[in-house]
């Protein structure tokens, strides 16, 4: 009874592995990464998606550098020997200005890529 019970599950597995195949490969598909997306950027709506992902990025990176701005902030009134010794305010403002440097390249690019847009639809 068990082995059959084992042999039914197998193969209900190896069935529903394979009818979701398709669902799989169209996921993957539509949710490519960023170098494939720029290979395949043919018109102006690729152009476009590139620059929403752009601006994703920047709006994501700009936070990040908020979030640093504040933590710096926080270890400068928490003060303390330790921290001054490790330089914790130091390394957040760091932080905050790469990440700010970040966004600003997104935006640069997500310009440019509504640019090049534009120039498609022209």
């Amino acid at each position: 009874m068990s082995r059959t019970r084992m042999i039914l599950a197998a193969s209900l597995f190896a069935l529903v592995s394979f009818l979701s195949l398709p669902a799989i490969r169209a996921f993957a598909k539509h949710h490519m990464g960023m170098p494939e997306m720029i290979t395949a950027a043919k018109t102006a709506a690729d152009h476009d998606k590139l620059a929403a992902e752009y601006e994703q990025e920047a709006k994501a990176a700009r936070a990040k550098s908020e979030e640093h701005k504040a933590m710096a902030e926080a270890y400068r009134k928490a003060g303390g020997a330790l921290i001054e010794k490790l330089h914790f305010d130091q390394h957040c403002d760091s932080l905050a200005k790469s990440y700010a440097s970040m966004a600003d390249d997104f935006e640069a690019l997500a310009k440019g890529e509504r640019e090049a847009a534009k120039g498609m639809k022209k």
